[in-house]
Parts: structure tokens; C-alpha cells; sequence
């Protein structure tokens, strides 16, 4: 038998571009995979830990979210109810609606006058979900309470829709401002305080909030790894259906 190796210039060419596509696809989803994992952990081991009670003496420009992404967090104050913000375009058992984000100004360590005199600062809480109106023009209705509260939740940063744009200004002509993504300079800009880099994702136990069936991650590691396995399947499936087209077999003519 005769084995020839010969290039074929449609299948290496789709080749080329199709087999480095799925691989990078591979990888890809083996980071999310990886990633996934980490966040559990993260939230395994903080949430073991002491809750972390804020004050209004904290040093918020020196705080990252990391420090407190997934921790129990504790704070007293009271809630901006004139102005809060709804996160448009968030899906609930297939109902579409809103975030409600509420900002909860930190109450001051003392009532000095040299106290009062320093600038508010202000956390902001996901107060969790509500159901969107028939038409998008109408928003919906909710109650705010004016006094002072204790409240705890657990420190998230949003993750960005690849598809909103930041630094958006922000309407403050009409409260509750509509957003599509979370924008701290944004907010901060629209509140004319400071606000820590992170949401606190309110306690599902708390009377002061809605729908609240909060995720640390939307789907689990092990998924991920399955798509990883499909698409290097796929590459190598290719793979093979190239290297089958590049060799000819044939028989030895016999005399």
C-alpha cells in the first residue's frame, strides 16, 4: 500500500483558522472554570470569618473591593429616600425588572459639631428585585423607610456587561434613576458623597428589601469544564477530518 501525504489548500486553510478558535475557546472556559472556583473559596473562607462592621471614619479611598468581596458586613445609618437607582434588564423566573440600589448613608461616630461638619459617606445597598411594569415608560413603585436601620449583607462587586458603556452621566433631574450597569464614579458623582467601592448585597432575612435569592456564581465550575472538554473535542475532531484529507491511500499494483 501507498501512503501520500499531500496538502490541500480549502482544508488547510479552514483548518488554520477554525482549529486555533476552539482551542482558545477550550482555555477559555478552563479560566472561567478556574475562576468560578476561586470566588467559591473566597466566599467559603470569609464567610467564616467575623462580620465586618463599617464606619463613617473609614478611609474609603484606601479601601479595595477585594478586601471585602463576599465578607459579612455590618452597618448602621439611614437610607437616601429620595434618590435611589434601578438596575435595568434584570431577569427573575423569567420576569423581567429591576435592582433596586439604595444608598444607606453611614451614621457619624458622634454628634460633635466638628462631626457633622464632615462630608457624608454612603454604601450602596441591593436591595434586591422587582418586577418592571407593563410599559417601559411606567417604573415601579416602592417604599423606602426614613429611620435609622442596622443592616447586614454580604460584599459583591458586580461583574460589567461587556455591552454598557461607564461614565454614563447619570439624570439626577429624577429619582429612582434608571442605570444599566453599576458605575461608581457615576453614582458618586450623582450623589455628591462618598460611597465604598462595592455593593452590599442585603441580607435576604431584612425587611427593607425585595426578591433577594443571591448567587455567588451563576453556574458551577464543573460546567464550565465540560464546555472546556466539548470544544477541545471539537478541535480534535477537526483535527482528524484534516489529517484525513491530506493522506491518500493506494494499492500496490501487482504484476
Amino acid at each position: 500500500m501507498i501512503v501520500k501525504f499531500k496538502l490541500k489548500l480549502a482544508p488547510t486553510i479552514a483548518t488554520a483558522i477554525v482549529l486555533p478558535i476552539l482551542i482558545t475557546l477550550g482555555f477559555w472556559q478552563l479560566d472561567r472554570a478556574e475562576l468560578k472556583q476561586q470566588k467559591l473559596d473566597t466566599y467559603t473562607a470569609r464567610s467564616k470569618q467575623a462580620p465586618v462592621k463599617l464606619k463613617s471614619t473609614d478611609n474609603i479611598a484606601a479601601l479595595k473591593s477585594e478586601d471585602l468581596l463576599y465578607s459579612s458586613i455590618e452597618v448602621r445609618g439611614q437610607y437616601d429616600t429620595k434618590r435611589s437607582f434601578l438596575v435595568d434588564n434584570r431577569v427573575h423566573k423569567g420576569q423581567v425588572g429591576f435592582y433596586v440600589i439604595t444608598p444607606l448613608i453611614i451614621e457619624s461616630e458622634s454628634n460633635t459639631p466638628e462631626n457633622n461638619k464632615q462630608s457624608h459617606s454612603a454604601i450602596l445597598v441591593n436591595r434586591g428585585w422587582i418586577k418592571g411594569k407593563r410599559y417601559r415608560s411606567e417604573l415601579p413603585e416602592f417604599d423606602t423607610t426614613n429611620e435609622k436601620i442596622s443592616i447586614k449583607g454580604l460584599g459583591y462587586f458586580p461583574s460589567k456587561n461587556f455591552f454598557t458603556v461607564d461614565n454614563v452621566k447619570i439624570n439626577t433631574q429624577s429619582y429612582p434613576a434608571v442605570i444599566q450597569n453599576i458605575d461608581f464614579s457615576a453614582i458618586k458623582e450623582a450623589l455628591g458623597m462618598e460611597i465604598y467601592p462595592l455593593i452590599l448585597r442585603l441580607d435576604p432575612k431584612d425587611k427593607s428589601g425585595f426578591v433577594r435569592e443571591w448567587q455567588v456564581i451563576t453556574s458551577s465550575p464543573e460546567k464550565s469544564q465540560s464546555y472546556a472538554a466539548q470544544w477541545f473535542t471539537m478541535a480534535f475532531v477537526v483535527l482528524i477530518i484534516f489529517l484525513s484529507s491530506c493522506f491518500n491511500f493506494k494499492r500496490e499494483k501487482t504484476v
